[in-house]
């Protein structure tokens, strides 16, 4: 028999001897079940939605400016130029982003309103507004003819898979004077293991003129050794010159400022992420209930939503949680089944975080109970009030919804990658 049919088959039984006191005219039922606590409070839509504010996620282009001799066999088609210099700097204004930019930017680690940002989420990265102007100029210093690129790059990666794919745009905005077209030829490299079946997003080199593109996708791969991880980054090189010079070297490099890691740690296939960019753990209220309210009002009333590291080994997680909620604590946790039908312990931090397993006769007791269309937080006993300095929180909550966030934290360790020590973000939402 389990502790807990024991405990309900004693509820039972007291229960029922509580009934037979009241029809003797003893003590009541009522007057033998535990009363909860003082209001705490009620979930805040506003502090939810300040905590699940995505943290800092863009990186700005640098400017820079390069310039090359033309050669002499090139000079006459263009004009008589005698230099040629790239300038690359992020562009200002999102609203002149080009319609082909702006179509890259169906990954969502895309956002259109950052131009001239690599912008990233854990599970890709994406570059729109590199503004790249061309300019031929005479052997005086006058300039004689400019081509306005705007470059956007997007990947997305795979948290099953170390195979993934980069797709790059390059449009020609505008072109004058000697420049009346743009030869483009493009290739990546990276390292950290990786490689590419084709480093060229297209092959051989295109003609751009105003108002055109080219579009091309790049498929990297990174093998990783059971157990093992690999860090990579790519790097980018556009070779840029007038329609009728001859390109002699790359004349616009840059590296994705953002590493991707790739494990094969987590879940029964290796994947890759972006480490830099914490995993968040959302916990909807409408999916989890009283298990959500727990960890929302722990995270916003006790711990101002600090992140928690994880711990993958079971069996400490399974100590952590009997010194919370089990036979290790000194305050053994008391169940309020008239409260919470099918009433369990839910500990936050969680069992499995370094952050879990403090005694539970330092946690905070609380009732989530979801009253007048808001969940309403109380102290759990009278006789131990809460007084907001608490490292933990012990929630009584449904044992329907206590498992199902357990197993919802399990599918988010391995849908964001989550390694032994590294932090993880934990959010309530609607």
């Amino acid at each position: 028999m389990s502790a807990r049919t024991q405990r309900l088959l004693a509820m039972a039984v007291s229960l029922a001897a509580a009934a037979s006191l009241a029809a003797a005219g003893g003590a009541t039922a009522a007057e033998e079940t535990p009363a909860r606590g003082a209001l705490l409070g009620t979930l805040k839509t506003d502090d939810m939605a300040a905590a699940a504010a995505t943290q800092p996620r863009g990186k700005r282009l640098e400017t820079t400016t390069t310039c090359d001799t033309i050669a002499p066999a090139s000079r006459a088609a263009l004009g008589g130029a005698v230099k040629a210099c790239v300038e690359t700097k992020p562009l200002a204004d999102f609203e002149t982003l080009p319609a082909a930019a702006q179509a890259i930017a169906a990954n969502d680690a895309c956002d259109i309103t950052q131009p001239g940002y690599y912008t990233a989420t854990r599970h890709g990265i994406c570059m729109t507004g590199m503004e790249v102007t061309y300019t031929l100029v005479e052997d005086d210093g006058d300039v004689i003819g400019t081509g306005l690129m705007n470059v956007a790059t997007s990947m997305t990666l795979s948290a099953s898979s170390t195979t993934w794919n980069e797709t790059t745009t390059v449009t020609v905005a505008d072109t004058s004077g000697q420049v009346t077209g743009l030869n483009i030829s493009y290739d990546v490299a990276c390292d950290g293991g990786c490689s590419m079946s084709d480093a060229h997003p297209w092959d051989g080199t295109k003609t751009l003129t105003e108002g055109s593109s080219a579009t091309g996708t790049v498929t990297y791969s990174t093998p990783v050794a059971t157990g093992g991880l690999t860090t990579v980054k790519s790097k980018h090189h556009m070779y840029v010159v007038a329609t009728g010079a001859i390109p002699t070297q790359p004349n616009v490099n840059w590296d994705n400022p953002w590493p991707i890691r790739c494990d094969n740690q987590v879940s029964a296939n290796p994947g890759c992420i972006v480490p830099d960019i914490r995993a968040n753990f959302e916990f909807s209220l409408a999916e989890f209930g009283g298990a959500a309210a727990t960890y929302g009002w722990a995270q916003n009333a006790l711990r101002a939503n600090a992140p928690l590291s994880r711990d993958p080994n079971e069996a400490t997680a399974t100590t952590r949680r009997e010194y919370t909620c089990g036979s290790k604590s000194s305050d053994p946790f008391e169940y309020m089944d008239h409260l919470v039908p099918d009433d369990s312990c839910d500990e936050f931090p969680f069992a499995r975080s370094y952050e879990g397993g403090t005694d539970g006769a330092f946690c905070a007791d609380i009732v989530p109970l979801f009253e007048n269309g808001q969940w309403m937080i109380y102290e759990a006993r009278a006789d131990k009030p809460v007084t907001g300095y608490e490292p933990c929180v012990r929630g009584h909550v449904t044992n329907a919804d206590n498992g199902n966030a357990g197993l919802a934290l399990g599918r988010y360790v391995q849908r964001d990658r989550v390694l032994d020590t590294e932090k993880y973000n934990v959010y309530t939402t609607y």
